[in-house]
C-alpha cells in the first residue's frame, strides 16, 4: 500500500470523493468532503481507477462531523454520516449538476438554472419503515460491508425508527425468536404505519416447519412490538401471518393514512401487502406526491399514463383531481394493492393492469392510445429503450421520477434529443446519511 496526501476536488456519483494524485491518475475515495486535503492509503498496482482509504483528515471541510453511528465507516449502507445534513443535501445537489454538466448535450447543460433546493426530510435518522438484515452461522443479524458479504453484526440501526429496534432487540434476545433467526439467511422488518407494530419475515431454505410456525406464534404472544411473523423462501412464497390469539392480527396487509395533501381535495389510505415495495420513508413519501402532481398540472378528463405505478403512489392521487389514470406494473401484489385503493377510495377513473413495461407500452402504441401526460417511476436502472415509445405515447407532458441520477442523466439525453424540453428539476431526499436522493423531472413537448 501507498501512501499520498490529496486535495478532494468534488463528490461524484456514489458518494466517492474524487481527486487526483501528483501523477494526474484519477482516485476516488469514501467518506471525505469536498475542499478537504486528506492522507488515504492505496494500491498502485491498478491500471484503472484507483481507490484510497482516509487514514488521516489534514484539513477538514466546515460540515464534517463525528459520525454519530458506531458503525459508521464498517457498515455498507450509510456514506455520508460524517457531513452535517445540509451539507450532504448540496452534495446530493452537487452530484446531479456534475452529471449534467459532463454531459454532451447542451440543452441539459442549460437547464440547470431549473434545478431547485432539494427538499430535505422531515427525520434526518429513524426514517425508515423497513430493514433487511443479514444473518450469519448462529443467528448474527447484520449489515454486510461496503461491497463485501462480510457481516458487521449490529444491535440497532440509527435509520430506523424505535419500533423496529426493538423488534430488532427482541430477535437478538428472546428464545423462540433466536431459534427462528439461526435457520434464516435474512430477516426483514417492516413497520405498519396504523399500528405501530412490527411484522417480522424469515427467509428460510426451507418450508417452516410445525414447531417453528409454533415457536411463531409464541413469540408474537410474548412481545407486545411484533404482531405477525411471515415466512418467505427462494422455492417457496410467503407463508402466514403466525400471530398469537392475543396480538388480535391478523392479514397480510398494512395501511397508512394520508390527510389532505397540498393540491389533492381529499385524505385517502394506501394498503400494500407485508413483504410489498413501498417507499421507506413514509413521512417524505408525502412531499413527493404533492411534486408529481404540482407537476402534472392535471385537468379534469385528461388521461395520464402511470407506468411503473406500484401500489398507486401517483395513480390514486391524480384520480382524485379528475383525470382518466392508467397504472401499469410488473408486481402482481403490486397490483393487487393498487386496486384495493382504489375500490377503498370509490374511484371508477383509474385502471391498474399487471404487465411488464415494454410490452405494455407497446400494446398501448398499437391500439392508439395517447396520453395528455405520462408519469414514469422506474427503479435504479431507468428505462433504457423507452424514450422513443414514450414520446410516442406523450402527447405533451412527461413526468420522470428517478432514484439514480445517472441513469435519469442518461435517459434525459434520449428524451430531449426525441423533442423533450425540460422545465423543471426537483430533488426530494428520501434517503439521509447516503448519497440516494429522488429527483423529479418535468418534461414537455
Amino acid at each position: 500500500m501507498q501512501l499520498e496526501t490529496i486535495d478532494i476536488d468534488k463528490i461524484v456519483n456514489g458518494g466517492y470523493g474524487l481527486a487526483h494524485l501528483a501523477t494526474g491518475q484519477v482516485i476516488l475515495v469514501r467518506h471525505v468532503l469536498p475542499g478537504e486535503t486528506v492522507i488515504v492509503a492505496f494500491d498502485d498496482n491498478k491500471k484503472n481507477t484507483l481507490f484510497g482509504q482516509v487514514q488521516q483528515i489534514v484539513t477538514p471541510h466546515t460540515t464534517r462531523r463525528a459520525p454519530p453511528c458506531p458503525y459508521y465507516g464498517e457498515c455498507g449502507g450509510c456514506d455520508l454520516q460524517h457531513c452535517e445534513y445540509a451539507g450532504q443535501l448540496q452534495i446530493k445537489k452537487g452530484v446531479f449538476i456534475d452529471l449534467i454538466q459532463r454531459s454532451n448535450r447542451q440543452e441539459l447543460k442549460e437547464s440547470l438554472p431549473l434545478l431547485a433546493q432539494p427538499l430535505p426530510s422531515p427525520e434526518e435518522f429513524g426514517y425508515r419503515q423497513r430493514l433487511r438484515l443479514q444473518v450469519e452461522k448462529g443467528g448474527m443479524l447484520g449489515f454486510h460491508r461496503f461491497q463485501s458479504h462480510s457481516l458487521i453484526p449490529i444491535t440497532a440501526c440509527m435509520l430506523a425508527g424505535a419500533t423496529l429496534n426493538r423488534a430488532l432487540t427482541s430477535l437478538r434476545t428472546e428464545p423462540d425468536a433466536r431459534k427462528l433467526t439461526t435457520l434464516a439467511s435474512e430477516v426483514e422488518l417492516q413497520e405498519n404505519p396504523s399500528t405501530g407494530k412490527t411484522v417480522v419475515i424469515f427467509r428460510l431454505p426451507r418450508k417452516p416447519r410445525p414447531a417453528e410456525t409454533q415457536a411463531a406464534q409464541r413469540f408474537t404472544i410474548n412481545n407486545d412490538t411484533v404482531d405477525r411473523v411471515f415466512f418467505t423462501g427462494e422455492h417457496f412464497s410467503l407463508m402466514g401471518p403466525y400471530c398469537g390469539a392475543k396480538s388480535g392480527v391478523s392479514g397480510n396487509k398494512f395501511d397508512k393514512h394520508y390527510p389532505a395533501l397540498t393540491g389533492i381535495p381529499r385524505d385517502f389510505h394506501f394498503s400494500w401487502e407485508v413483504g410489498g415495495f413501498c417507499q421507506v420513508n413514509l413521512k417524505q413519501n408525502r412531499y413527493l406526491i404533492e411534486t408529481v402532481v404540482d407537476f402534472c398540472q392535471v385537468k379534469k378528463g385528461q388521461k395520464i399514463l402511470d407506468l411503473y405505478c406500484g401500489m398507486g403512489n401517483f395513480a390514486i392521487p391524480l384520480a382524485f383531481l379528475g383525470a382518466e389514470v392508467m397504472g401499469i406494473e410488473g408486481q402482481g401484489s403490486a397490483i393487487r394493492s393498487a386496486k384495493n385503493n382504489a375500490n377503498r377510495a370509490g374511484l371508477v377513473n383509474v385502471r391498474f393492469q399487471q404487465n411488464p413495461i415494454h410490452a405494455a407500452c407497446s400494446d398501448l402504441l398499437a391500439s392508439g392510445a395517447r396520453f395528455d401526460c405520462v408519469v414514469v417511476d422506474p427503479p435504479r436502472q431507468g428505462a433504457p429503450g423507452l424514450a422513443v415509445v414514450l414520446t410516442d405515447l406523450c402527447l405533451r407532458r412527461l413526468v420522470y421520477i428517478s432514484c439514480d441520477p445517472a441513469t435519469l442523466c442518461r435517459d434525459l439525453v434520449d428524451l430531449v434529443d426525441l423533442g423533450f424540453s425540460i422545465r423543471k428539476i426537483q430533488q426530494i431526499d428520501m434517503f439521509p446519511q447516503t448519497h440516494h436522493i429522488e429527483t423529479v423531472v418535468l418534461l414537455e413537448k
